[in-house]
């Protein structure tokens, strides 16, 4: 009997026939894990600048929202319609600001018996801003009441009825006891503050209705603070007309308290500051907490919160169209033009 044997694999392919070395799978895996921990490393990155681009986007967005509102009402303020003769109907006082926001969001702007009743809390916190002018369908947003009248609306889109606005400086009318509805007033009054709305800084507004006021609205949230000044011009003197150039600006406060260094006729434009913050604390990555919060306030100190919320300050100046530096009177026969500038 004949016995046949199988022929043997070459010894080379015998060879590659062999599985890994523990050597050889050591390495593998290590290779493996550093390519794994470098893509995770950079994925964690992009993830982290793009959720800190994505909330630095919105803070973006939130400020100019807040700054393109407060720009369309302070270019408002003042505004008003003449009558036949070319009188101004609504020649009162038009624009407040409060250190430290207002003692009463709905107190009376203006009394001619006594100092203004808005009165200031002061402080160093938030400022608050109060803008008048006559309200009309054009230069407002339109509301429908309940009778399907049309009416301009207040900063919280509530509709705003004719009143009587003779005791706060709309129209000289001769009998302010009973005022015809022809001669009444939509007089806006719209009051901007800083106030908490569940635990966000929210930009809020309340507006009047007619002769009482509308809800409190939350505007715009994520802004922490408002300053406000006034840009005046130089200070006249008799034989000295005043020159329409901003000299300086001042607090909320000073022109609304009486000051004697500056007075409404030289009041040309306002400045705000508003001071955003991101909607949710960012990650930190490889920043430090303290890098993170950096940022320059209204008064251009240098803050440092350790919250790790980015926040930044944003600044607007803006022309009072309707109240610019008051100009010369006319000429009157050995009187001075400029002599009621002197004496308001």
């Amino acid at each position: 009997m004949t016995m046949t044997t199988k022929p043997r694999a070459p010894l080379s392919l015998r060879r590659t026939q062999q599985g890994l070395s523990l050597v050889e799978l050591m390495v593998a895996l290590t290779i493996g894990l550093f390519l794994l921990g470098a893509v995770g490393i950079i994925y964690v990155n992009t993830a982290t600048t793009s959720r800190s681009s994505t909330l630095e986007s919105q803070m973006n967005e939130d400020a100019a929202l807040a700054l393109e509102l407060l720009q369309q009402q302070i270019r408002l303020t003042g505004f008003s319609n003449v009558d036949a003769s070319g009188n101004r109907l609504f020649p009162g006082q038009a624009v407040r600001g409060c250190d430290g926001g207002f003692a009463d969001n709905t107190a009376v702007f203006l009394d001619p018996a006594s100092p203004p009743l808005l009165t200031c809390n002061g402080g160093t916190g938030p400022d608050a801003l109060a803008v008048r002018y006559e309200a009309s369908l054009l230069n407002s947003q339109s509301v429908t009441d309940a009778g399907g009248v049309q009416r301009p609306g207040n900063c919280a889109h509530e509709g705003l009825a004719k009143w009587d606005a003779s005791a706060e400086g709309a129209s000289d009318y001769t009998d302010t006891a009973l005022v015809p509805l022809s001669e009444q007033r939509s007089l806006a009054d719209n009051r901007y503050y800083i106030a908490d709305d569940n635990g966000t800084p929210t930009l809020w507004c309340q507006g009047r209705t007619d002769a009482g006021f509308g809800n409190a609205t939350a505007l715009i949230p994520n802004i922490e603070d408002m300053q406000v000044q006034y840009a005046v011009t130089a200070l006249p003197s008799v034989g000295n007309p005043i020159p329409h150039q901003v000299a300086g600006y001042v607090d909320a406060d000073h022109a609304a308290l009486g000051d004697p260094a500056i007075n409404w006729s030289r009041v040309a434009a306002l400045r705000v500051c508003l001071v955003a913050r991101s909607a949710r604390p960012v990650p930190t990555g490889d920043n430090a907490v303290a890098d993170i919060g950096r940022y320059i306030d209204c008064a251009g100190a240098e803050q440092t919160p350790n919250d790790r919320f980015l926040r930044r300050a944003y600044v607007t100046t803006i022309q009072l169209r309707n109240m610019r530096p008051g100009l010369p009177s006319d000429y009157e026969l050995g009187g001075d033009p400029w002599q009621y500038m002197y004496d308001n």
